[in-house]
């Protein structure tokens, strides 16, 4: 049963819509976040005072929703830390059209107002001279095309399609192979661990543990260190891997790299995100993102213990894991699962 303070009422169609941005969850968002965000509103109430009970009343509001979110979901990061911004806004601004999309069921024209709402923070940041720029301006042409449709897709991978991607990806390297390895590797570790796209980017050699299976220290989300693991099938592949990059003479700690500037140096997440994206097409996915292997992977390991999962995952609360990467069920298989129990 829904709490009554989750709903509101519109009064002019009497339907009701689940509010979001309750009491509680405000509660839960970062302090320093809404210190930074009144500061912005008193300034733009100030310039533009002829709009300060309309626009800004809404746009507020829509920066409520936008503060829960990532208090929710995204470790309720500062809006002004620039080296996460730097590392991670374009997940979690194509996670925020997902959850507005498929959670809030909101249409084209309202996500874009929301995004906007942010956005014009973070104008203002860069004016203030408190970001030195905007942390996704101009750098999400595929969040704007995907605003296009009607919803931003969310694959959750089925055991047929991560075997074939596998095998696809294991398949004997040659100099017109479509897939290198790199992308073998890559897959691997971000299917074993569920990792996100920040903490693979920031994988170094000299943090394999071999033993235990793990990358330790790696720096993720608001800084937090963790241990990205992986299983002995990905060992054998990270190991060949690291052969063929001796013999090539590719000297760099960094697990990814790309020549530039005359040396080896660390792949960026945009490189890494158009890797993954090809690898989608092997099953037939043309807009595959990184977040799609760590939905898959917790979904896979939740439908049988929630706990690892959240744990695989990182989360801080069971709830966050279960609302936003378990695959909902229809309404068959809820009934099919209904009538084993009886």
């Amino acid at each position: 049963m829904k709490r009554k303070e989750d709903l509101k009422y519109q009064t002019k169609t009497g339907r009701k819509v689940r509010r979001y941005a309750t009491k509680e969850r405000m509660a839960k968002v970062n302090p320093k976040n809404i210190r930074e965000y009144d500061r912005y509103l008193k300034s733009s109430k100030i310039k533009n005072s002829d709009v300060k009970d309309t626009t800004y009343k809404v746009y507020q509001s829509y920066m409520n929703i936008f503060m829960c979110f990532i208090a929710e979901q995204e470790d309720n990061f500062y809006l002004l830390d620039e080296e996460f911004l730097e590392d991670n806004m374009l997940d979690v601004m194509e996670d925020y059209i997902e959850f507005l999309q498929n959670d809030c069921g909101n249409g084209k024209k309202v996500i874009n107002t929301k995004l906007s709402a942010v956005s014009s923070f973070y104008i203002w940041a860069v004016k203030r001279g408190k970001l030195k720029a905007h942390p996704f301006d101009g750098k999400l042409d595929r969040i704007k095309n995907a605003q296009e449709e009607k919803r931003i897709s969310v694959y959750f991978l089925n055991n047929d399609e991560v075997k074939q991607i596998t095998e696809t990806l294991g398949e004997e390297k040659t100099s017109l192979s479509k897939y290198d390895w790199q992308d073998e590797v890559m897959w691997n570790i971000a299917f074993d661990s569920a990792c996100r796209i920040g903490a693979l980017h920031n994988l170094n050699v000299s943090n394999i543990d071999w033993e235990k299976r793990v990358f330790t220290d790696v720096r993720e989300k608001r800084g937090k260190i963790v241990d990205i693991p992986f299983t002995e099938h990905t060992k054998e592949v990270i190991e060949r891997y690291l052969k063929w990059r001796e013999e090539n003479g590719i000297d760099t700690d960094a697990l990814f790299y790309v020549w530039k500037q005359g040396k080896w140096d660390r792949m960026s997440t945009q490189s890494m995100t158009i890797r993954i994206r090809k690898i989608g097409e092997i099953i037939g996915v043309g807009d595959f993102r990184p977040h799609c292997i760590r939905k898959t992977r917790l979904n896979q390991v939740g439908k049988n213990n929630i706990q690892l999962a959240k744990e695989l995952a990182h989360h801080e609360s069971m709830d966050t894991t279960a609302r936003f990467y378990m695959e909902k069920k229809s309404e068959s298989e809820t009934l099919a699962e209904i009538n084993k129990i009886m």
